[in-house]
């Protein structure tokens, strides 16, 4: 198997990389959507910071209490940045504590997934013979 096929060596980071990427893709679309819908109705909403403010601490479910969205469409807004924000944390801290896997699938049952320093499947038990950085 080629060496242009093994691509475990930057899974890590680009996971990683991704998960920040939605995250603050997230935060930033939230905060844009609770500023428009807020700040004409709402007095504790005043400017871009404020709705930032609100998102963060209601993404971390802090919600201080000092700012809060009125009425159903707040609330409901204030719900989705609890809901997803977590999620996508969530996914951020798995991105960065899970172990290190390798893409190179399994010739017998094709487990697409292994420890860096596989030399079995754990699936099926096939000898691997994953390529790294020393290898030709």
């Amino acid at each position: 198997m080629s060496a242009r096929l093994y691509a475990g060596a930057r899974k890590k980071p680009a996971r990683v990389i991704f998960a920040v990427t939605n995250l603050a893709v997230f935060i930033f679309v939230m905060t844009a959507i609770v500023y428009e819908t807020q700040k004409s109705r709402n007095d504790q909403i005043t400017n871009y910071a404020d709705a930032l403010y609100f998102t963060v601490t209601a993404l971390t479910t802090t919600g201080f209490g000092d700012i809060t969205l009125s009425g159903t469409v707040g609330r409901l807004i204030s719900v989705v940045i609890m809901i997803f924000g977590v999620t996508l944390f969530f996914n951020l801290a798995r991105a960065l504590l899970s172990p290190n896997k390798v893409r190179f699938p399994c010739p017998t049952c094709g487990l697409q997934r292994h420890d860096s320093d596989a030399v079995h499947c754990k699936a099926c038990g096939t000898i691997l013979n994953i390529p790294d950085e020393g290898s030709t």
